[in-house]
């Protein structure tokens, strides 16, 4: 797990329930949850678990069904070795511009751009206080816009890394809608589980 599985989690699971029968449905969330102890949310951070139960409980072209339910979510376009993102899902924009209209969660995730840092730094170059900034970080990884990058020894216990899922976020507001795109690393999408059910288009 990690990329972006758990930033577009919520959104695409919605699409998934919208586009299976109900009857497929029933079946796909009792299999995922006797077999992983999943539910189609969760299972999106384990996508070829998801695949393969979905793969064993439908008729339908699995791998083109996966790709219309992330391209009603995402826009993704390669360049050179970066990956640009764009939220077509306005419950997704809602969730981020939401998470952005909190100046103490804006530090946070400016330090966490181009940065791995642990807890205790991030608190201390973003100058937020430890107690409302630990709950903003602990919201920020819930909904994976930051996620765990690596650990390293302190004191002789190992503590995590922490980085923005993007290095580059751009927020264009027009008259009618806000579009949120993001630059993210090549390192980074690949470690996306449900981004593989649209890589071949970019090789």
């Amino acid at each position: 797990m990690g990329g972006i599985d758990r930033l577009i989690s919520s959104s695409l699971s919605k699409e998934i329930k919208k586009g299976l029968k109900l009857d497929v449905l029933k079946n796909l969330e009792r299999e995922l949850f006797l077999e992983h102890g999943m539910s189609i949310k969760l299972s999106i951070e384990h996508f070829e678990k998801f695949s393969n139960v979905l793969k064993k409980n439908s008729h339908i072209n699995v791998s083109k069904f996966e790709k219309d339910c992330i391209n009603k979510i995402i826009k993704v376009k390669k360049k050179d070795d970066e990956f640009i993102i764009t939220i077509i899902s306005q419950d997704l924009s809602n969730v981020i511009l939401d998470l952005f209209s909190d100046i103490e969660t804006r530090k946070i995730i400016s330090k966490l751009l181009e940065n791995e840092l642990t807890i205790p730094k991030i608190l201390k170059e973003s100058k937020v206080p430890k107690t409302s900034g630990y709950r903003k970080i602990e919201n920020l990884i819930q909904n994976g816009l930051i996620i765990e990058s690596g650990r390293i020894l302190s004191e002789s216990k190992k503590i995590f890394k922490l980085q923005c899922v993007f290095h580059e976020i751009k927020l264009d507001i027009k008259k009618d809608k806000t579009v949120v795109t993001g630059i993210i690393s090549k390192k980074i999408f690949m470690k996306s589980s449900s981004m593989k059910a649209i890589l071949e288009s970019f090789e």
